[in-house]
C-alpha cells in the first residue's frame, strides 16, 4: 500500500476507527505487561526467598546429619540456577543483617544460641562465583563489562553447622523472562488481526449505506434521477436514507411541478398574444402600428423561447455515455462549413456520462455567441482526474467586468439596440448555464487577458 492509499485509507471512518480500537489494544496489552511484570516480581520474590530458606533449612539438617565424606555430593545435588550452596571453614557475613529470616531459620533448624546464623535480605552485584573453588574467594571482582556474571541477590548468608564449619548460600533472582516474548507477540498479532477482521466487517455493514448515499447524492447533483436507496444499516443510517429518499422525491415532484407551471403560462399568453396581433391588423397604417407590431413579435419570441425551454427540459432526457471530444468536434465542423473561424484543441480522448443532447445546445450556444460576437472561436478541452474543462475564447470585445454575471440572468441582452430579427432574445447563456448545473458542473465568464471573452466550463468526473 502506497503512501497516498494509506492517507486516504486513514481519511475514512474505518480506517480511523480501527486505527483507534489498534492503539488502545496496545495500550491495554503494555498497560497489562506492565503489570503483571510487577505482580510477577512480587510473586517470585516472596516465592524465591520461602524456597531458599527451606532449601537452606533442609540441606543443613542434612549436612549435620550425614558424613563429611557426602557433603560434596549433597551440595551438588542441592545447588540450582537460583541458589548457590558450600562449606568453608569461614562465615561469609554479610554487611547488613536480617533478624527477621534469621529467627525463621533457627526456629526451623531448632538452632541453640550457640550456633551462629547470618542472614542478608539486600540485593547488590554478585562478585566472582565463590562456589567455583575457596582460592578465587580473594581476587578482584570481574569485569564490570560483562554485566551476565552480575545478579540481583534476593538472600545470602551463613549458617554455623554443627562440626564447626559454615554453609554459605546465596539465592539468585530468576533469569529475566522478555516482556515480548514470541507467544506474546503472536497471541497480540492474532488478537489484532480478529479485532480489525471484526471491525472491518462492522465498518463496511455500516458504511456501506453512506457510500450508497454519497454516490446517489453525486447523481443527484448532476440532474440524473437515480432508483431511491435501500434503506438499510443501523437506524440511524435507515433514518438519514429515508430523510434523503423522501428529499429526492419532494425535489422532483418540485421541479416537474416547476417546468409544468411555466410551459402552461407560456401557452396560455398565446392566446391574448395573437388576439392582439389580429386587432393590430385592423388598425390603419401608422408607425404606432409598427412599434405595436415590433412589440408582440419580440413577446412571441420571448414566450416560444420559454415554451421550447420548459418542453426539452433537460432533466427528462436520459443519462449515457458520450465521447466529449467527438461531440465537441461536430459543433465546430458544423460551423466551419458554415464559413466560420473555429478551431478545437482536444488533448485525449474521453467517456463522459451526461445527457447528449443538453450538452449539445449548451455548448452550441456558447459556440454560437462566439462566432456571432467575436468573430474567431478557439475551443479547448483538457481532463485531470476530478473533473473535465472546456473552454472556449472568442476575439471579440468582452464584456463589461461588472456585468458578466447579469448576462446569465434570463432575457438579458447587453446590446439594446442589436436587431431583433437575428432571433437573439437573452435566454441562450441562461439556458447553457442551467444545462451545465443540471450536469453538476459549472459555467464561468471572464475576460480574456490578450482580449476576447473566455467562457469556461467545468464537469465533474
Amino acid at each position: 500500500m502506497g503512501i497516498k492509499q494509506l492517507r486516504f485509507w486513514l481519511s475514512s471512518l474505518s480506517g480511523q476507527v480501527i486505527m483507534v480500537a489498534l492503539l488502545i489494544l496496545v495500550i491495554i496489552q503494555l498497560v497489562g505487561i506492565q503489570i503483571y511484570r510487577m505482580d510477577r516480581e512480587e510473586t517470585l520474590g516472596l516465592v524465591n526467598s520461602r524456597f531458599t530458606l527451606q532449601r537452606v533449612v533442609s540441606v543443613t539438617h542434612l549436612l549435620n546429619q550425614s558424613p563429611e565424606s557426602l557433603h560434596p555430593e549433597i551440595l551438588r545435588a542441592s545447588r540450582s540456577e537460583t541458589l548457590r550452596l558450600r562449606v568453608a571453614t569461614q562465615a561469609n557475613t554479610p554487611e547488613i543483617r536480617n533478624p527477621h529470616f534469621e529467627r525463621i531459620v533457627r526456629s526451623k533448624l531448632e538452632y541453640p544460641e550457640s550456633l551462629a546464623i547470618q542472614i542478608s535480605a539486600e540485593r547488590h552485584p554478585m562478585p566472582t562465583p565463590w562456589f567455583q573453588g575457596p582460592q578465587q574467594r580473594d581476587q578482584p571482582l570481574p569485569d564490570r563489562r560483562h554485566p551476565r556474571r552480575y545478579a540481583d541477590i534476593r538472600l545470602q548468608g551463613s549458617i554455623q553447622l554443627e562440626d564447626g564449619r559454615w554453609l554459605d548460600f546465596t539465592s539468585l533472582r530468576d533469569n529475566e523472562i522478555p516482556s515480548w516474548s514470541v507467544k506474546a507477540v503472536l497471541s497480540f498479532v492474532l488478537l489484532a488481526a480478529l479485532l480489525a477482521g471484526l471491525m472491518i466487517w462492522l465498518l463496511q455493514r455500516t458504511t456501506r449505506p453512506l457510500k450508497q448515499l454519497a454516490q446517489q447524492a453525486e447523481r443527484l447533483g448532476r440532474g440524473d434521477k437515480p432508483e431511491p436507496i435501500s434503506e438499510s444499516g443501523p437506524r440511524e443510517i435507515r433514518d438519514t436514507l429515508t430523510a434523503f429518499n423522501r428529499m429526492q422525491d419532494r425535489l422532483d415532484r418540485f421541479v416537474s411541478d416547476r417546468t409544468r407551471m411555466l410551459a402552461a403560462i407560456s401557452h396560455d399568453l398565446r392566446t391574448p398574444i395573437t388576439t392582439l396581433q389580429l386587432r393590430c391588423e385592423f388598425l390603419p397604417e401608422s408607425e404606432d402600428k409598427q412599434k405595436i407590431q415590433q412589440s408582440l413579435i419580440i413577446m412571441e419570441q420571448m414566450l416560444s423561447a420559454t415554451l421550447q425551454f420548459a418542453r426539452e427540459d433537460g432533466l427528462s432526457e436520459p443519462m449515457r455515455n458520450l465521447d466529449l471530444p467527438s461531440l465537441l468536434q461536430s459543433l465546430c465542423d458544423d460551423l466551419q462549413d458554415n464559413g466560420h473561424d473555429v478551431s478545437l484543441v482536444a488533448q485525449t480522448a474521453v467517456i463522459y456520462r451526461g445527457r447528449a443532447m443538453a450538452l449539445r445546445r449548451a455548448l452550441q450556444n456558447l459556440l454560437d455567441n462566439g462566432v456571432k460576437y467575436g468573430g474567431k472561436v478557439e475551443a479547448v478541452l483538457e481532463v485531470t482526474p476530478t473533473q473535465i474543462e472546456i473552454r472556449i475564447r472568442d476575439f471579440g470585445s468582452g464584456i463589461p467586468a461588472e456585468q458578466l454575471e447579469e448576462v446569465f440572468k434570463p432575457f438579458m441582452r447587453l446590446d439594446s439596440a442589436r436587431n431583433i430579427e437575428d432571433g437573439s432574445i437573452g435566454l441562450g447563456l441562461a439556458i447553457a448555464r442551467t444545462l451545465i448545473h443540471q450536469h453538476g458542473g459549472q459555467l464561468l465568464l471572464s475576460n480574456h487577458p490578450q482580449g476576447g471573452l473566455l467562457a469556461q466550463i467545468f464537469l465533474p468526473r
